[in-house]
């Protein structure tokens, strides 16, 4: 179930990352994939969750669909199956935010996670009529939708609100009007990919027959959480611990404060030291591998084993060490290349990574893949 995204990356953070969006045509093989997977992902939703949702151009309060009940002494949740049913052929759209631990899901949000360098978290989307349940809005995060059955409308204007925050949705600012004048008007089929920069308007359309897709959001640091956390650092200024009187008196003292904290925020140490504190807090999910790292009669892998790097950034700071998966990672010549290189080719066999690296032992290459593994450096991907 690869990607393949038919641009260069370099070229894409330069001509569209952040700045317009892009189509991706036929991205995915979605030919694998059928309603009996979204059947199964639905059915293992946590239904009485917040990320479990029925849109409805609103959305539709829990207990007219869900109902609680006893189970051998325990208070559960079940779908009013005919209620919901009605709802979806009446046009309602059942959303799924934050999926994970869904292999097929994982796999697509890891790899365009990969490719955009940013946390993801994936929600989604099925729906059967023509009825739209979000109004046309902007996202405070960017999204490749990816439409994996049936068809779907997107028509997408140019922001007229640039790169919103978290607090920064549409509904906050109801003076700011949608505009006019249409940018892309497209039908996204099944296996492509549409992404749509944060602050972009759009309104997702169903064309009056089942279509079920993808929304992975990517996260990447702003300067607003750079600022954020360089509050850490302003009570180590005298002048920020002082009393304030008045401006007259106060001005001296806000100049010097102003001074500081320009030079803390250029500081090339304070960055780093938020970028690790950024990449420390980001997981990527893999899947567990019990049969082999778990097993003690195992000590390295086989040839035939693919892996992949279980990071969408790799940051070498000052001091020599990288975080990958939450892990600070002390790393020496080759550990670093290795990393490097499986960062750069996503998914490789053991034996085409060995061939790479021929100038080291066969045997010392396998066996610090297995202690990468063992780490949640890299997964296994079967």
């Amino acid at each position: 179930m690869l990607l393949n995204f038919f641009i260069d990356k370099d070229k894409f953070k330069t001509e569209f990352l952040y700045q317009k969006p892009y189509l991706f045509k036929k991205s995915i093989d979605s030919s694998f994939f059928q309603w009996s997977d979204v059947n199964k992902l639905y059915s293992r939703a946590d239904i009485s969750h917040i990320n479990f949702k029925l849109m409805y151009g609103y959305e539709v309060s829990k207990e007219k669909y869900i109902e609680p009940y006893e189970n051998l002494g325990v208070i559960e949740y079940r779908l009013i199956t005919p209620v919901l049913y009605e709802y979806l052929r009446n046009g309602a759209t059942l959303v799924y935010n934050r999926i994970k631990n869904e292999p097929f899901v994982d796999s697509i949000s890891r790899q365009i996670a990969s490719f955009a360098e940013a946390h993801t978290i994936t929600g989604g989307y099925a729906a059967f009529s023509s009825k739209s349940s979000y109004k046309s809005h902007w996202d405070t995060r960017d999204v490749y939708a990816v439409q994996l059955l049936g068809r779907k409308r997107w028509i997408l204007k140019k922001p007229n609100f640039e790169f919103p925050l978290y607090m920064q949705q549409t509904k906050n600012f109801p003076d700011i009007k949608e505009p006019e004048e249409v940018y892309m008007d497209i039908i996204l089929e099944a296996g492509d990919i549409l992404y749509i920069p944060r602050g972009w308007w759009h309104d997702p359309l169903p064309l009056d027959e089942e279509t079920f897709h993808l929304a992975v959001a990517t996260f990447a640091p702003t300067g607003f959480e750079y600022m954020q956390w360089l509050q850490n650092a302003i009570p180590s200024i005298l002048d920020c611990r002082r009393n304030f009187y008045d401006y007259e008196h106060d001005a001296k003292m806000i100049q010097n404060i102003s001074n500081q904290v320009s030079e803390i925020i250029k500081d090339r140490k304070y960055y780093e030291s938020f970028m690790m504190h950024h990449m420390v807090n980001h997981h990527v999910p893999s899947t567990l591998s019990l049969d082999i790292l778990g097993n003690g009669k195992i000590g390295q892998l086989e040839e035939d084993q693919k892996l992949c790097l279980n990071a969408n950034l790799v940051y070498v700071f000052d001091d020599g060490f990288v975080i990958i998966n939450g892990n600070k990672l002390n790393v020496d010549t080759i550990s670093l290349q290795l990393i490097q290189y499986l960062f750069e080719h996503r998914y490789s066999f053991v034996a085409d990574i060995v061939a790479q690296f021929n100038n080291y032992p066969a045997d010392k290459i396998k066996k610090l893949l297995f202690q990468l593994a063992l780490e949640n450096i890299i997964g296994l991907v079967t």
